[in-house]
């Protein structure tokens, strides 16, 4: 007792402290404030930027009075220069348009000096935002023929605890995010029905879907993303989300990509720190800054997170830092750094059966209890990126990076297993931009080296005897080329091809037996077509095969929990077609739609009863999938956006040597999925959303005979940012989860022989914070 208090007066301490630094600020800046009405007149001026920090010239900047309704316009030269002058200190709304963005609307207070400097970033239109996932290079997404979905950083951030990627994603259709503990780095990323089989249930992780962040993998060289730690979603600039089989550039993913981009410094620096609370003891403080200097554009940030959780057993921590360099050589080339460090302390709860569920919510699986299932991660990151132009628009990019990471040890149901890996690796791209005969035309080539040595050691918790001492290592190479062929200015053709080297090695030193390996290889094409017959509308079709090899986890246990390697597991191969469009018809409309069709053959699914569960190939799968997703300007500054995804995901064949579930459903996908959210931003600086999320009920096993409920939840959030003309802005925010309380379970261990298919998620719920930023 004496210790929880001792804990909660520390945690009381800093919040008072980081309310008393606040408080301070708050009075310094309302004297400011009071000061700044004195001084006139006022000069406001600034540029206006495109999302890759293009100037943009020709927009249209209109400033309004808030008192008296006045507007005065000026147009931006060719260096995205604008200027006001003569102005009276007040409340004004800064309006920016420009053909092919979308208009900019913000509230700007005037005054406290006598020249301000207000910069803008105008975000592309729908048809001309700039992607740079679908093609490893920037391209315009009304010519990619896949479906790419781009969350912006105030969806990300504003108003949001934004300690989960689920929190972020669950707005995009096709995709599923099923978060384990409710906050917590224990994650399973799902596109397309591709990643339902990350099933420890204390581990979780991600198979089948690339994850990077600036670009560098989070996936290791045998295939898996476990615990996705150090995805810091507050310094996080955009999300891009490419789905359906990405093979023919990314490798060894059949389900997709996501790709976490931070932010950069931006010029006069910035500096911010962000304070949350909440419910089941959430303590989190956030602090990043960055800026630009001559030649060196700098980001860093540093964060720290505190929670009980919801279910006993299911303490949570981590603390970390990165830092991101770009250093400008010449006019032609830069160079980026990355660093970051993290560590992470967790407790897993387990799952639990449906009694176990309607009982008590909140309880731990009793065996992980009474073993205290528990983990402590370390990783270090260091990466390099090169870039450099060569003749006219060709270019040259060299990437590097060393990730290495420390598991350890990992209590587990009667065992303790250390882990130490290196996640190294690297590659090269050259994009030629040419014309081809009278055609234009861009080609990029390139190949990756991905290398990953695994040393697991798994000993019995009370005896301390070795199981099992494992030396494993992943080398996978990668050779793609992808063609851009524009037939007419209206119609575009993509051709794109990858070989995959996959060699897999294990020996476990405790038996006296030869090292296993394993070899894969594959050749994976795709091609796809984009049509504008008009400007607002683009169409696509496309073809694409993907392949995925089982991870090193998978191969390494065989039917019954004898460790050791399995021969007879197979990669999965899956041919996938498409046709989709994007469209923005109306100023206040912007829609998308994807149609596709997907087979499975030699599907890898789990079975058995955690930590021995194995993985075998049971047969085909068809996948049959719509995904919507529209925005809509109902008032001004009053936005609905709505996604939903239907799945008909169906085993064609299946044969596990034990029975034949031929005609049932794929576990791990509900058939429906529905998102809305209705968001409000007044010129105020006032801002509030409310959402909604709706799922049928999700088979947990290939029998089909258990499943999850069906549940729909609300949430809101509410929030203000006040700025006091002079760069000094404050921005308090309360947002509530869960708002009727639903008991829910959205996360399946796949074919638990036990039962255990439930991992509750938290009821009613909140949070709140206040952020600063000077």
């Amino acid at each position: 007792m004496a210790c929880w208090a001792s804990k909660y007066r520390s945690k009381a301490r800093g919040i008072a402290g980081s309310l008393g630094v606040l408080v301070a600020m708050l009075a310094w800046a309302g004297g400011s404030s009071s000061a700044a009405q004195a001084q006139q007149p006022v000069e406001l001026s600034g540029t206006v930027r495109g999302p890759s920090d293009t100037l943009v010239g020709g927009a249209a900047v209109t400033l309004i009075s808030d008192q008296t309704g006045e507007a005065r316009t000026d147009t931006t030269d060719q260096r995205g220069a604008y200027r006001f002058s003569g102005l009276m200190a007040g409340r004004y709304t800064l309006r920016s348009t420009a053909p092919g963005f979308r208009q900019l609307i913000r509230p700007i207070a005037v005054g406290g000096r006598a020249a301000q400097v207000m910069n803008l970033t105008l975000d592309a239109a729908v048809l001309r935002e700039v992607v740079v996932t679908a093609t490893r290079a920037e391209q315009e997404i009304a010519k990619v023929p896949a479906a790419i979905n781009v969350i912006t950083r105030d969806e990300i951030q504003l108003g949001r605890a934004a300690t989960h990627l689920e929190e972020s994603l669950r707005r995009i259709p096709g995709v599923r995010v099923e978060d384990e503990l409710g906050g917590t780095s224990r994650t399973r990323i799902i596109i397309r029905g591709v990643g339902t089989r990350a099933n420890s249930p204390a581990g979780s992780g991600v198979r089948g879907v690339r994850v990077l962040v600036d670009g560098i993998p989070k996936n290791n060289g045998g295939g898996s993303a476990q615990d996705l730690i150090n995805l810091d979603l507050e310094s996080a600039e955009r999300i891009e989300v490419l789905k359906g089989p990405s093979s023919a550039l990314y490798g060894n993913q059949s389900g997709g990509v996501v790709n976490i981009i931070t932010e950069d410094g931006r010029p006069g620096g910035f500096f911010n720190f962000r304070q949350t609370v909440g419910s089941y003891g959430l303590f989190r403080e956030h602090l990043k800054f960055g800026g630009e200097s001559d030649k060196l554009n700098y980001f860093a940030s540093a964060v720290r997170t505190d929670q009980d959780g919801y279910r006993a057993q299911s303490y949570y921590n981590n603390t970390g830092f990165q830092a991101k360099l770009r250093y400008s050589i010449d006019a032609k080339s830069n160079l980026t750094a990355l660093i970051g460090f993290d560590r992470q302390f967790q407790k897993s709860p387990g799952p639990l059966t449906e009694a176990q569920f309607v009982q008590d919510p909140r309880q731990a699986d009793s065996a992980f209890a009474v073993n205290n299932v528990r983990s402590t991660v370390e990783e270090f990151r260091v990466a390099a990126i090169y870039r450099r132009e060569l003749f006219g628009q060709d270019a040259l990019e060299v990437t590097g990076y060393y990730i290495p990471r420390h598991l350890g040890p990992f209590q587990q149901i009667g065992v303790r297993i250390p882990q130490d890996f290196t996640n190294r690796g690297g590659g090269v791209r050259y994009l030629y931009a040419g014309p081809l005969g009278r055609l234009a035309n861009r080609l990029t080539i390139g190949a990756e080296f991905q290398n990953t040595p695994i040393t697991t050691g798994i000993f019995n918790s009370t005896t301390g005897a070795a199981a099992a001492e494992l030396e494993e290592n992943s080398v996978i190479f990668g050779a793609y080329i992808l063609e851009e062929l524009s037939l007419r200015d209206n119609l575009q053709l993509t051709l794109a091809g990858r070989f995959d080297n996959v060699h897999f090695t294990s020996e476990n030193l405790t038996r006296a037996t030869p090292p296993s390996s394993r070899l894969f290889q594959k050749f994976t094409p795709k091609a796809g077509i984009t049509y504008q017959p008009v400007r607002a509308v683009s169409l696509y079709g496309t073809y694409g095969k993907g392949f995925e090899a089982p991870v090193l986890g998978e191969l390494r246990t065989l039917p019954g929990g004898v460790f050791g390697f399995n021969a007879d597991l197979e990669p999965q191969v899956s041919h996938n077609y498409e046709v989709g469009a994007r469209a923005e018809p109306l100023p206040w409309l912007a829609f998308q739609v994807a149609v596709f069709r997907q087979d499975v053959r030699d599907f890898i699914s789990p079975f058995g009863t955690f930590p021995n569960n194995s993985f075998q190939n049971v047969g085909k799968v068809k996948q049959f999938g719509v995904e919507l997703g529209s925005q809509v300007e109902v008032l001004s500054r009053l936005t609905l956006g709505l996604a939903y995804t239907f799945s008909d995901f169906t085993f064609d064949e299946f044969d596990n040597g034990v029975a034949n579930f031929t005609g049932n459903e794929l576990p791990g996908v509900p058939r429906h999925i529905f998102y809305g959210e209705l968001r409000y931003r007044d010129r105020s600086g006032m801002f509030g959303a409310v959402e909604l999320q709706s799922s049928t009920r999700l088979q947990a096993n290939d029998a089909n005979t258990a499943s999850t409920p069906p549940y729909t939840v609300a949430n809101a959030r509410i929030g203000y940012e006040w700025d006091n003309g002079s760069g000094f802005r404050l921005s308090p925010f309360l947002g509530v989860n869960n708002l009727a309380d639903k008991q829910y379970s959205s996360f399946a261990l796949i074919n638990d022989a036990r039962n255990r298919f439930f991992n509750p998620l938290p009821g009613l719920s909140a949070y709140g914070g206040l952020g600063v930023t000077f």
